[in-house]
């Protein structure tokens, strides 16, 4: 499965910098379900290798 997401840029709140800002992204339900994601269970890793950002199951 693949899809395209924008990246959402905001201002930091709280205590952060001036010029702080959060990234996010967008994952469809599908796909946190395939991850085996629940409420309970939602820690994943993140990698990032060779210009691509992996995300799996911790």
């Amino acid at each position: 499965m693949k899809v395209n997401r924008n990246i959402m840029i905001n201002k930091a709140g709280g205590n952060s910098g001036a010029n702080t800002k959060n990234y996010r992204v967008s994952i469809p339900a599908d796909m946190i379900r395939a991850l085996g994601v629940t409420e309970d269970n939602r820690s994943v890793t993140l990698t990032f290798q060779d210009g691509k950002l992996i995300i799996e199951k911790a």
